[in-house]
């Protein structure tokens, strides 16, 4: 698995995999900073923004304002895609919500496809959904999908004040538990 397909788009990201970049919320109080971080997933490649966010939490949307980049970078208006997955913060998926995204993610990888996933602060929910993705896609045991979240956890500039992502214990013993569901047969 190649590790950094290409540099962080944003310093509070990371690439879980090469198609996958795990970051915290994209968007900003201020439009012009939301459009600026915007401006930078969409310049790296990113197409499918996956948010795992409630409607209720008290951050600006940014749906609307990813469209509006996207067309002025010249981008068609399908070739982006949004989609809200919510999970309570600092909480666990539950086994339909997580099987949601997990079929989205795949999707976005088996097209080639860019994607991000990410919750308010990329730490908690977002590290839980990645670590049962690198469970199911990869392969991994729980520990090594924590441990490869780990690794990459080192290079995010918010690394020296939280420390680890999954954040809680259940969310690691989450990934920990998380059972792959076996490859359809042909």
């Amino acid at each position: 698995m190649n590790t950094t397909p290409t540099p962080r788009p944003l310093p509070n990201s990371y690439w879980a995999t090469p198609l996958l970049l795990a970051s915290e919320y994209p968007g900003a109080k201020l439009e012009a900073e939301a459009a600026h971080r915007l401006d930078l997933l969409l310049a790296a490649g990113i197409r499918d923004f996956y948010d795992l966010t409630e409607a209720t939490e008290p951050l600006e949307p940014y749906e609307d304002l990813l469209r509006a980049r996207a067309a002025h970078l010249g981008l068609a208006a399908e070739s982006v895609r949004f989609r809200r997955f919510p999970i309570r913060d600092v909480s666990v998926p539950t086994p339909k919500r997580l099987a949601e995204v997990l079929a989205a993610i795949e999707d976005s990888a088996a097209a080639g496809r860019r994607a991000v996933v990410h919750c308010w602060g990329g730490v908690g929910r977002t590290g839980t959904v990645v670590g049962c993705h690198l469970r199911q896609h990869f392969g991994l045991s729980g520990d090594e999908a924590l441990a490869r979240i780990a690794e990459e956890w080192k290079g995010v500039e918010k690394s020296h004040r939280v420390a680890r992502s999954p954040e809680t214990v259940e969310q690691a013993a989450y990934v920990r538990a998380f059972e792959p569901v076996p490859a359809a047969v042909a």
